[in-house]
């Protein structure tokens, strides 16, 4: 285990701890006492790495165009990194911004600086694209890299393990009087928790325990934040970072492990699932289920209204008017990687028409 500091106390960071007695199961609006266990692990969903400039050189991965294909076998075609400039970021002089295929910002590197140190901070749709999590394990330790923040996610697709509404109810009945949440408690003082509500919006809401730079968990409405109307999917996040404990590269190849680890809730919780197990394809599947519909859905729930009165305003000048000053050429997030942006066009409306 890894010891580190929490709230003022001591506390222990563990990839594995016994399971906490009494089972925490999924709440009774689930419809499940004994939910299955899905067959897909936890992922690496961002990562920020900080790496000595002299130990890059001596590799002869020095220059930044080499930084993702060495480090972490990460072809030019999905991911590529700029050029430096002389633009601050962080405690670096310079920076370079990390692009995927469709120019969307996935990451940043930033140089010179910070005890002649290298930062490469990836973003999740930047870590989907790493196909072997060993290779870049074996790379950070061979190259002395330190680890600064890793957030280690599960997605729960079919609701299984409850609603966010349940974990907060959970949370909150265990308050103590000084505001800590025992139900996350890990040894050291219990973490605070913050609950943003959507009021039923639809847009999704989130529990956050913990704080950032420290450790904190995020549990929140991950289809709902999609656009998908009605969706189950919850995801769960944990997010390590190395300024007050050590984060291992052990975290890149047993994630599963680690998010359990966080907290003793969570070990309960997902106890019997398996680790190890690359769940990208089914992420994929699941993160792109019914877009085109959920472009629809979302246009109307956020831009209806201004559009209809556009409509009355314009009349049948406005399909110009909305292609000549509202319209105009990008790929929206949600399509990234299903796709290439020449035929976004006819995938949505496939997905569309699926629906009718």
């Amino acid at each position: 285990s890894i010891a580190a500091v929490y709230g003022g106390e001591r506390m222990t960071f563990s990839p594995e701890k016994a399971v906490v007695s009494g089972a925490i199961g999924p709440g009774s609006n689930t419809g499940q006492k004994s939910p299955p266990v899905p067959q897909h692990g936890a992922r690496v969903d961002f990562l920020t790495v900080v790496l000595s400039s002299d130990r890059l050189n001596e590799r002869g991965l020095g220059r930044v165009s080499l930084l993702l294909p060495g480090i972490f076998g990460l072809s030019s075609s999905d991911v590529r990194a700029g050029e430096l400039h002389a633009k601050r970021w962080q405690f670096y002089k310079s920076s370079a911004v990390i692009v995927d295929a469709n120019g969307e910002l996935v990451g940043r590197i930033g140089a010179d600086g910070n005890g002649d140190t290298v930062c490469i901070s990836l973003s999740g749709a930047a870590c989907s694209y790493i196909r072997n999590w060993n290779a870049v394990r074996m790379q950070l330790e061979a190259l002395g890299g330190r680890i600064s923040r890793c957030d280690v996610a599960y997605d729960d697709y079919d609701g299984l393990f409850g609603t966010v509404r349940d974990h907060e109810a959970r949370a909150r009945a265990s308050i103590t009087e000084h505001g800590g949440c025992m139900l996350f408690a890990s040894g050291g003082t219990p973490p605070k928790t913050k609950f943003l509500d959507d009021h039923r919006a639809g847009t999704g809401c989130t529990l956050y325990v913990g704080s950032k730079g420290h450790k904190q968990l995020c549990i929140y409405e991950k289809g709902l934040q999609l656009g998908v109307a009605e969706s189950p999917w919850v995801r769960y996040e944990a997010r390590l970072y190395g300024k007050h404990q050590e984060v291992p590269a052990d975290i890149l190849t047993r994630p599963m492990h680690y998010l359990r680890g966080s907290y003793e809730y969570l070990h309960a919780l997902f106890a019997g699932i398996g680790d190890g197990i690359a769940c990208a394809i089914e992420y994929t599947k699941r993160a792109v289920e019914h877009t085109g519909a959920a472009v629809v859905r979302w246009a109307r729930r956020q831009a209806g209204p201004s559009l209809y009165v556009l409509a009355e305003a314009m009349g049948d000048k406005f399909e110009s008017f909305l292609r000549e000053n509202v319209l105009r050429e990008g790929m929206p997030t949600r399509f990234k990687r299903v796709c290439k942006a020449s035929n976004v066009a006819a995938y949505v409306r496939e997905t569309i028409n699926a629906e009718r």
